[in-house]
């Protein structure tokens, strides 16, 4: 069909997540087209066809919403075939009529802003009304249309206070956040991927993400599901949340937490991604780190110290920036970090000064810690984002200036 079409053949289309989503071209579109409309009859000086213009363009328009607000009918079907299966007829009648109402309601609203913009343009054509005020006035109108949609979607209700919120916390999140100190992740077996609530108390394994990491997604398909203890070891496991929805540290149940990061004494090389998903069956995550040959050239000779230790600094902790401090550090050694391994941002440093890291166990983050070292740090901060960033803000300041060069102009 027309959607298959697109899908293969126009460009783009197939990156789009949900193909509502391309919508989002007509509205830029759209919006453009009006910009450059509303600056021809600004500027062209034949009055008479801009008034047959203008005219034609307020009667379609207005026509169009009018007609919709007076019999809305004609134009849509209030009930869904799955509402026409509903025995109850006196709920779908008022379905219906809901329906209708909202839509006239739009509908004359949208008569009303119509009749106004054509209104202040109809006056400029006719010489009542400078240039100047006819952007302004047209500009509070925009914002007025804007603003009062927008509330429908983001309103007071998006800002509650914290005795509102959605989620309280159960005896068993009152007891995990009582006693993990050390911010190890908790995994919940009641339908762990699916669900958010586990997310809003504790740094989950599981939780729900409409578009989560393939790389993660094949985790959780492979080993996560099959309840892999070397896994759930490795990704910092310290507690679980049992079906019955009691709370039980993890090394009760066979997991052994390993912290945020840990020293390992031997490399488990392997050819590619598919051998490093399948070697996490059965292997000993303290000891052993499980390493993808293409990133062998970041691997040095080391040595494990068993007097070395490597913690997560809570104090400073940031989602977006990670400090580890390091003590006893007297060869060079072989760190695992438990956290996902995205090399599209994250940074490392080492001592203040950036340094590569590699991927292992098919999710973590590993590197070879020099000796002497105190301090490891992970920070996340995209070139993509502060590109944008800095094209967005010399936009704008383009912009501004020049308006303000155009405005002087007219002034003048």
């Amino acid at each position: 069909g027309l959607t298959e079409f697109f899908f293969n053949y126009v460009p783009a289309y197939n990156k789009f997540r949900a193909v509502t989503m391309a919508m989002i071209i007509a509205e830029f579109g759209i919006a453009l087209l009006a910009i450059l409309a509303l600056n021809k009859l600004l500027n062209k000086d034949e009055n008479k066809e801009k008034e047959q213009k203008l005219k034609l363009a307020f009667y379609i328009t207005g026509g169009i919403t009018l007609l919709v607000a007076l019999v809305p009918s004609l134009f849509v079907d209030f009930l869904s075939s799955n509402d026409y299966l509903n025995n109850n007829f006196d709920f779908t009648s008022k379905l219906a009529s809901d329906r209708e109402s909202i839509l006239k309601s739009d509908a004359w609203r949208s008569f009303i802003f119509i009749l106004l913009a054509a209104g202040i343009l109809w006056m400029f054509v006719k010489g009542k009304i400078k240039k100047q005020y006819v952007v302004i006035i047209l500009g509070v109108l925009l914002l007025s249309d804007l603003w009062s949609v927008d509330k429908r979607y983001l309103n007071e209700t998006h800002f509650v206070k914290d005795n509102n919120t959605t989620f309280r916390p159960t005896s068993a999140d009152k007891e995990i956040l009582d006693k993990n100190t050390n911010q190890s992740r908790v995994f919940n077996y009641n339908n762990p991927f699916n669900e958010s609530r586990t997310s809003y108390f504790h740094n989950s394994i599981g939780g729900y993400h409409a578009a989560k990491l393939l790389r993660y997604q094949e985790l959780i398909d492979n080993h996560l599901t099959q309840n892999n203890t070397s896994v759930l070891s490795m990704l910092n496991c310290g507690w679980v949340i049992t079906p019955q929805g009691e709370a039980v540290e993890s090394n009760l149940t066979g997991i052994n937490p390993l912290g945020n990061a840990w020293f390992v004494t031997e490399v488990k090389m392997v050819e590619n991604a598919n051998e490093e998903l399948d070697a996490l069956n059965g292997f000993n995550p303290s000891t052993t780190v499980i390493v993808d040959k293409r990133f062998s050239d970041k691997l040095t000779s080391f040595t494990k110290d068993e007097s070395s230790t490597i913690k997560l600094d809570m104090k400073s902790y940031k989602p977006n920036h990670l400090t580890y401090n390091l003590t006893n550090i007297n060869s060079d050694q072989l760190a695992v970090f438990s956290e996902i391994y995205y090399d599209k941002g994250w940074n490392a440093y080492i001592d203040g000064e950036k340094v590569p890291y590699f991927r292992s166990n098919y999710v973590l983050r590993s590197m070879i810690i020099p000796k002497g070292t105190t301090k490891v740090e992970f920070k996340f901060n995209p070139s993509s984002y502060s590109t944008g960033e800095n094209v967005a803000y010399a936009s704008s300041i383009l912009l501004l200036l020049l308006l303000g060069f155009v405005s002087y102009k007219e002034l003048k």
